[in-house]
Order: structure tokens, then sequence, then C-alpha cells
């Protein structure tokens, strides 16, 4: 019964007024830490926000890098099948005689020299 009768004393005592200021002040804590926490986020969020911006506009810019450099390949490979397709069949014929001139020219050098 010593208990019972000295539970209302001490320095583990209950009273309503020192818990509600306990509580109080530990809800303030922890509502600061939450606005801080909230306030990281939110600069985080737009830095965030800020990256993404600035990544599609590059991506924007390296699409239409690719889209001209598609049609720069294209005209190439149609000018290449309109010089294939020429009347000019004899280039290679014309490439043999040649190297058969300049051989027989430095043969002539080398043996008569």
């Amino acid at each position: 019964m010593r208990r019972a009768q000295n539970a209302h004393t001490g320095p583990y005592a209950y009273t309503p007024y020192s818990d509600s200021q306990h509580l109080s002040e530990e809800n303030e804590e922890l509502t600061s830490q939450l606005k801080d926490k909230v306030k990281a986020l939110k600069s985080l969020s737009i830095d965030i926000g800020h990256e993404v911006r600035m990544q599609n506009s590059t991506l924007g810019e390296m699409d239409d890098d690719f889209f001209k450099s598609g049609n720069f390949l294209e005209r190439s490979m149609k000018r290449l099948g309109i010089i294939s397709r020429g009347s000019q069949n004899y280039h290679i014929l014309i490439l043999f005689a040649f190297c058969f001139v300049v051989f027989l020219l430095l043969w002539v050098a080398l043996k008569f020299r």
C-alpha cells in the first residue's frame, strides 16, 4: 500500500500540466523538423524540374541534329545512286589504262637508265 500512497509524488509522478507541456514542446520540435524536411524536398523537386527541362531541351536539339544528319545521308545516297547508274561505265577501264601507262613509263625509265 505504500506504493499506492506515494504514486502521486516523486520524479515520475503524473501531473497533467507537465505532460501536456512536454507533448506540446515535442510537437513543436517535430513540426519544425517536418518543415525543414518539406523545404529540402521542395528545393530538391525544383532542382529535378530544372534538370528535366534542361535534359528535354538537349534531347530536342539532338533530335534535330539526327534529323539533319539523316537527311544529309539520304541525299548523299541518292547522289551515289545517280552516279552509279550514270552513263560512264568505262571508268574502271580508264583506270586500268592509266595504271598500265604509268607502269610502262616506269619500266622504260628503269631499263634505259
